[in-house]
């Protein structure tokens, strides 16, 4: 099979794949922004709040989560909208995984397990924390004979092992990036694909895609996996029991977007997206609150806040998720949202 199918069986099983279960997280294999620091979901509510304004305030305004997870996210920016708005939003939690949508159910939010499933939509926003870098991949390798796939098949011992095969799909050569030769890549046409599903079901609005990944002609080579928080050197190894990822190669993702004649903005650090939102202030709250808290005495409130801060801190740090991108497509909007201008 290739690679592709592979982590698609791998991860999204429903029986026996990664994210059969819940597995994001401190106590899961990883975790992702909005586990980290709830001020990561204040940020994106305000985000969201603006798409609202852009968009001349609609009443109801749709807000469409992709690779809604556990709903944490979810939970963050409905919390954080301001009364004004709150009314009018039409929250619905998108998953593939059988798993979370029973969480986000639990959490009182409407479900669906695809894009499209949702249906057209109109005068609303779509956002996707950390979904393109899970979504299947095909393994490339530049050799003597040319550009070959790496497929997975079965070793002598019964363990999957990479195999070297032809072009699955007529595509693949084109999404290459120069290889010399023994070079690999990562290329993702699903990640493409997701683009035109958006082109498809967003009528008139804006979506918000933040994952981790390469600008300027710089790539993936290789996947990688986690597991219990740390990086697995075999990607292979006990299927269903690991995460499977790659950085998302932007450029590619940006030339898709123009070609199907959506507005581009970004791409930018979430850094910089987020202290555009205003994270210097809610940071600055939070020291207010610390130092009150040592000041009547309330040690263990101050700790906590100091936690709290070096938490959110991480969110900002450039060689960590920080460094993560930010890229808003909008359909029918030409204004650009204040997290993405210089």
């Amino acid at each position: 099979m290739t690679f592709a199918e592979f982590m698609e069986t791998a991860l999204y099983d429903p029986a026996g794949g990664f994210y059969s279960r819940m597995p994001v997280g401190e106590r899961g294999d990883f975790v992702t922004s909005p586990q980290l620091s709830s001020v990561f979901g204040a940020l994106v509510a305000t985000q969201v709040e603006e798409f609202w304004d852009l968009l001349g305030r609609p009443n109801p305004f749709p807000i469409v989560e992709v690779g809604a997870g556990d709903g944490t996210l979810a939970g963050h920016i409905l919390a954080s909208l301001p009364p004004a708005m709150a009314p009018a939003a039409l929250f619905t939690a998108v998953d593939r995984s059988k798993a979370a949508r029973e969480s986000l159910l639990a959490r009182g939010l409407e479900t669906a397990s695809s894009l499209e499933e949702v249906g057209p939509i109109s005068h609303g926003c779509v956002l996707a924390n950390e979904l393109l870098d899970n979504l299947p991949f095909h393994w490339l390798r530049q050799t003597k004979e040319g550009l070959m796939e790496l497929c997975v098949g079965l070793g002598a011992d019964g363990r999957p092992v990479l195999v070297e095969g032809g072009l699955s799909r007529p595509d693949l050569s084109e999404l290459s990036p120069q290889l010399g030769e023994g070079e690999e890549a990562v290329v993702s046409p699903a990640a493409l694909a997701f683009v035109e599903q958006l082109a498809c079901v967003l009528d008139h609005g804006y979506a918000w895609i933040v994952d981790y990944g390469f600008v300027g002609g710089e790539f993936a080579r290789r996947p990688h996996a986690y597991r219990n928080h740390r990086l697995q050197g075999d990607v292979l190894a006990e299927p269903g029991s690991r995460d499977i990822t790659a950085g998302i190669d932007f450029d590619a993702v940006i030339r898709r977007a123009r070609d199907l004649s959506l507005s581009v903005w970004g791409p930018v650090t979430q850094r910089d997206a987020l202290l555009a939102l205003g994270f210097r202030d809610l940071d600055q709250e939070a020291r207010v609150r610390q130092v009150n808290a040592l000041r009547g005495r309330r040690g263990l409130e101050a700790i906590r806040s100091y936690s709290d801060r070096n938490r959110a801190g991480l969110l900002i740090a450039p060689q960590g998720l920080g460094g993560f991108f930010v890229v808003c497509l909008g359909v029918g909007v030409h204004r650009a949202p204040s997290s993405m201008r210089p």
